[in-house]
């Protein structure tokens, strides 16, 4: 009898398993391909997922990097060579280590510079960024104890193996708590970045807040160029973004960020994990159409970077590769919480030091002087950024509702009384200009 049952049973197993191949097939192409997509998710992910991967097959080089104050090898400094942040002053915790990498300056590279901020656990983003982006670049790195560690070995290995590197000049930030360490460091130096989002940072570990808006200001005032782009370290620009917009600006006759109230803003996007970044428009507009992108943050916080006009803006063809002035608009009712990214210049508004990365909504003051001023914001038409692939579903809202959050929430509301009311008393009020 059980030699029976056994043959019974070995029997049934190929239609058995005929039967789960047709289920999942029609579970294939009833979700459009989802299920495949998904399969592929972690192959994609190994493959591309990484930021820098594509350094690994290169070997190092002589540094294309200007290193100062001894490093790589080591960090020297006297208390003269330290500045403050530029609102707090002298009475920041903080200081400011200004070019400890300068960049080359090339008269060949378009003249707008891209600005952003970094800590050690993001570093791989940097390659990315100078893969894309023609201009130079202005990164202020936030360094406590020996994150400054982390941050300047990752750094190290840019330098010698992406030419590239000559572009960009690196800024450190850090508390006074807490002053920059480095150790010695003798492993063989590969192209191979770690993951740096994998590594256990100082500043985790010991919970230090980090002074996004601090990081903001230097990145965007120690530039060399009349035009900067504040952007964040995940943001990947488009096609020839920097060549292609000053070719706009000389078309136009726009020598400098003139008149000082205005700035153009570039659209961001998101896509799907298991996809590639789109690098022009009509790639991004098929993508959009499948459902394979969507504008950034649409489905945690809609109004963030959801721009007036965007339905024409995706409908538009813009009949060649050029960047085009799109519309122009002033970031007023029902548009008061849009966050744009924009090609401004160093004279705009700063943003308020006091609001913490962790107490979120840190730009928020910054757009509200913006909008008291009456800046018009001319939104760019063939010229977009896309975030590094995967997009934030319902889900994310509550790791934005995390209780360790809490206090520093309270903290950042109490900084918007204060210089919401600072503000009032600076400009003539608009009631159109409103915070939330």
């Amino acid at each position: 009898m059980f030699r029976i049952r056994y043959r019974v049973r070995r029997a049934l197993l190929p239609p058995i398993l005929i039967g789960i191949l047709i289920t999942l097939t029609v579970i294939i192409i009833n979700n459009n391909g989802a299920l495949l997509r998904n399969v592929f998710y972690n192959y994609q992910i190994n493959f591309h997922g990484v930021p820098g991967n594509y350094l690994s097959t290169r070997s190092p080089n002589e540094s294309f990097c200007n290193f100062r104050y001894g490093l790589p090898e080591e960090l020297l400094y006297e208390e003269s060579d330290l500045s403050f942040p530029f609102e707090e002053n002298l009475d920041s915790r903080y200081r400011i280590m200004k070019n400890v990498i300068e960049a080359k300056w090339d008269k060949t590279v378009p003249e707008v510079t891209y600005a952003t901020h970094v800590t050690a656990d993001f570093m791989n983003y940097i390659a990315e960024i100078i893969r894309f982006w023609e201009g130079p670049i202005s990164i202020a790195a936030f360094v406590p104890d020996s994150d400054a560690d982390l941050t300047i070995r990752q750094l190290t290995q840019l330098c010698f193996c992406a030419p590239e590197m000559g572009r960009v000049s690196v800024h450190l930030v850090f508390p006074l708590s807490a002053p920059p360490y480095l150790q010695n460091h003798l492993e063989k130096l590969t192209c191979q970045l770690p993951d740096s989002s994998k590594l256990s940072t100082y500043r985790m570990s010991n919970e230090i807040m980090y002074p996004i808006n601090i990081c903001r200001n230097i990145a965007r005032n120690f530039a060399q160029t009349d035009f900067v782009m504040v952007s964040d370290i995940q943001l990947i620009p488009s096609e020839e973004l920097a060549s292609r917009f000053i070719k706009m600006t000389q078309t136009l006759h726009i020598k400098k960020p003139n008149p000082p109230s205005r700035v153009f803003v570039v659209p961001v996007f998101e896509v799907e994990a298991y996809d590639v970044i789109p690098r022009t428009k009509d790639e991004l507009v098929m993508m959009v159409k499948e459902e394979r992108a969507v504008y950034f943050h649409r489905h945690i916080c809609s109004h963030c970077q959801k721009f007036p006009g965007i339905k024409s803006w995706l409908e538009r063809d813009t009949g060649s590769a050029n960047i085009k002035p799109f519309v122009s608009v002033k970031r007023e009712y029902p548009f008061h919480r849009w966050e744009p990214v924009y090609i401004g210049s160093k004279n705009d508004p700063l943003y308020s030091e006091a609001l913490s990365w962790e107490g979120l909504q840190d730009k928020m003051t910054q757009m509200l002087e913006m909008c008291l001023i009456g800046y018009q914001f001319i939104i760019l038409d063939g010229a977009f950024l896309v975030h590094w692939p995967g997009i934030k579903k319902e889900k994310h809202k509550f790791l934005l509702k995390d209780t360790w959050r809490s206090s520093f929430q309270q903290q950042n509301s109490k900084h918007y009384s204060k210089i919401v009311k600072e503000l009032r008393n600076k400009y003539e009020d608009n009631p159109k200009c409103k915070l939330q």
